[in-house]
């Protein structure tokens, strides 16, 4: 109950602004019965306006509803995966991201270092049985467009909102202490082969 008070302090301004986008979207659709059925004079249509916002209103309020309730579905999910010990023994900093953005999905990951990198590590799907893990090293490329390519055919990491390397674990792995570790080791080393810069990160602004 807590983390969906915190998402309802922390979202206050997306969720009254996704309110009155769903209200202006709905309204006109309440009208459209009384206009096409009972060929209400033009005179009383004013006189339906309260009415009519009232069940937009209710209507607006419904959805927020259900995109809120979701989205803390998810971040339960989440946080019961978090628990595993191929997440917790990696002692990574839990942060958040995407707030002010209720119609899509808070994001909740941990970022931390192995080997010579910082990563971010995300979980995709919280839902599916095999768990999609989207590893992504924080890594300053700048506009060399070779060492992109390089990186995307050679190591597979593929561009997204971050350049990551996606992989697919099944619950029972995730029992495992090292079973993510040693992805974050294996790509650090593979980094460092290719001579890849590391990004400076300040983790006090994480």
């Amino acid at each position: 109950m807590n983390d969906l008070l915190t998402i309802i302090s922390n979202e206050k301004r997306s969720l009254l602004r996704g309110f009155l986008v769903v209200f202006i979207l709905v309204l006109p659709f309440t009208f459209i019965p009384a206009i096409f059925g009972q060929r209400v004079p033009l005179e009383t249509f004013s006189q339906l306006i309260p009415q009519k916002a009232l069940v937009a209103a209710l209507i607006a309020a419904g959805i927020i509803v259900l995109l809120l309730l979701n989205n803390y579905e998810k971040l339960l999910q989440k946080k019961r995966l978090y628990d595993f010990p191929a997440f917790a023994s990696l002692q990574f900093s839990g942060a958040v991201e995407d707030y002010n953005a209720i119609v899509k999905e808070i994001s909740t990951y941990l970022f931390g270092k192995v080997g010579n990198y910082y990563f971010r590590v995300n979980i995709i799907n919280p839902k599916q049985q095999h768990v999609q893990i989207e590893l992504s090293p924080l890594i300053y490329i700048g506009q060399n467009q070779e060492l992109m390519d390089r990186l995307m055919q050679e190591l597979h990491l593929k561009e997204n909102l971050y350049l990551s390397r996606v992989i697919s674990l099944p619950e029972a792995q995730l029992q495992q202490s090292d079973a993510i570790k040693d992805e974050l080791l294996k790509l650090s080393d593979e980094l460092s082969e290719m001579g890849v810069t590391p990004m400076t990160v300040d983790k006090n602004k994480r």
